[in-house]
């Protein structure tokens, strides 16, 4: 990466920001991955990221549509494209549509279940809770879990002179 001065390289493969991301269940066809695998193959030491790569889970759909919303009917990134993403250079996913529709359903659920509940600090428990939930859920799925005894921490210092000097 020295040559282009890039941390990390986004690429255009069919993904997109929010919600509504596609009108029908993905095939393994919708998402061009093998530009993800191809780029990959050619520089491999280029961290990739895949933007706007939430799965827009059906539960989560579902719990908002029972406690009131109107979400329509939608699709997002399959968990094992990602994966696949990941087994070929992708260190970044973004999925936060993820994590706020599972705010968004349990914040319902209380509205529902206790109309005279009005303090966030009563009723963003269960919505913390829940997106610790899709969190924890990824993190397995994504291969980042149980692996934190294996990183050594470094000082701030050393790691600005590390990316200072395009070490990182």
């Amino acid at each position: 990466m020295a040559a282009t001065g890039l941390d990390a390289l986004a690429v255009a493969i069919g993904t997109s920001h929010g919600a509504y991301k596609f009108s029908k269940k993905p095939t393994g066809q919708t998402l061009v991955m093998s530009r993800i695998i191809e780029i990959h193959d050619r520089l491999p030491k280029t961290h990739l990221v895949m933007h706007g790569s939430s799965s827009v889970p059906q539960e989560l759909q579902d719990i908002i549509n029972k406690y009131g919303g109107k979400m329509k009917q939608t699709y997002g990134v399959p968990v094992e494209e990602i994966q696949l993403g990941i087994q070929h250079g992708v260190r970044k996913i973004n999925v936060d549509t993820d994590n706020r529709m599972a705010m968004t359903g349990a914040i319902r659920k209380v509205f529902v279940e206790k109309p005279q509940e009005f303090d966030p600090r009563s009723y963003l428990v269960p919505a913390r809770e829940a997106m610790k939930q899709v969190v924890v859920s990824r993190m397995i799925s994504f291969g980042q879990a149980g692996h934190a005894g294996e990183i050594k921490p470094l000082p701030l210092e050393e790691m600005t002179k590390k990316y200072k000097a395009g070490k990182l």
